[in-house]
């Protein structure tokens, strides 16, 4: 059984590192903060003192961190990553990031003789908590192979999507929806207050409808229930948009409605970005006089 690791031990990577170890892998692990550091070693993970020495010690090891810069962080500088692979060793990264990043960590893995993948992952906490991501993969077909039984620790649908970066384009395209499906929603609720229906009511009938989104499971119950602490924050949000955006100016491609649920996303982060995605209802609760709860106890 192979020795792994773990770097970004958050809400995600936590969990995740819980089924490695559930599955039988020796699992090293390093964060810089000390309290989930102590929680995956009372599940069995062993710390390393850095991720040179955890990259040194683990065959294959992963990632999941919040920003591109993290990553610079992590993966480079004399105690990165980088400087403890070699030849044969994997980095599989569940990060939310651009390809440039994708292609600039691969090219000073290569040179190591390291394999790379990007492999984001959809499900939030509670996918993570169960097992059940979704994971989509950009690179090799032979460092997918090596990474494949691994990632099932935690991830039931597990797609090698193409070439290098392939992985991040699909998480970019799904966290753009969110967005805009969060605004719409927003609007789509209160409007049910104003016009005297029940949310929760609206909710039940469009979830068995045409017009229902996942993203409706993911935030009603939360909002009309005023939970929202943050599973997935609009912060994230905000910047996995903003790289959505930034790729689509790359290709030249327009993207007027993703702007729209853009604009909305950024004047919810002004107040509640650390809040849960759900929260981008709270601006236009504010400017009806409208706040969203339940009218009767949920069964």
């Amino acid at each position: 059984m192979k020795k792994v690791g773990f770097i970004g031990l958050g809400t995600m990577g936590l969990p995740m590192t819980k089924h490695l170890i559930e599955a039988g892998y020796e699992t090293y692990v390093v964060s810089r903060s000390r309290a989930p550091i102590d929680e995956a070693v009372q599940y069995g993970a062993k710390e390393a003192a850095t991720p040179k020495d955890l990259m040194e010690t683990c065959d294959i090891v992963m990632t999941c961190l919040p920003v591109p810069k993290t990553i610079e962080e992590v993966y480079e500088g004399e105690h990165g990553l980088i400087a403890g692979a070699s030849s044969g060793k994997v980095i599989i990264d569940h990060s939310t990031v651009d390809r440039q990043t994708n292609e600039r960590v691969h090219a000073l893995l290569q040179e190591k003789g390291a394999g790379f993948m990007d492999a984001p992952v959809s499900g939030g906490p509670m996918g993570a908590s169960a097992g059940t991501l979704t994971i989509m993969c950009g690179g090799d077909e032979q460092t997918f192979l090596a990474a494949e039984p691994v990632m099932k620790s935690y991830g039931a649908y597990i797609v090698n999507v193409g070439p290098l970066g392939s992985g991040t384009v699909i998480k970019l395209l799904n966290n753009m929806l969110i967005g805009v499906h969060q605004a719409a929603l927003a609007e789509c609720y209160v409007m049910a207050e104003k016009a005297g229906v029940d949310p929760a009511i609206a909710y039940d009938l469009i979830q068995k409808s045409a017009g229902f989104s996942k993203s409706m499971d993911w935030a009603v119950d939360a909002i009309l229930d005023r939970e929202f602490d943050a599973r997935f924050s609009i912060n994230l949000l905000h910047k996995d948009i903003g790289l959505a955006l930034d790729l689509a100016e790359e290709i030249d491609m327009p993207l007027e409605m993703v702007k729209l649920g853009a604009e909305k996303v950024s004047a919810a982060k002004q107040k509640y970005g650390h809040q849960d995605v759900s929260a981008i209802v709270r601006p236009l609760e504010e400017k009806t006089g409208v706040v969203l709860k339940r009218h009767v106890p949920k069964k």
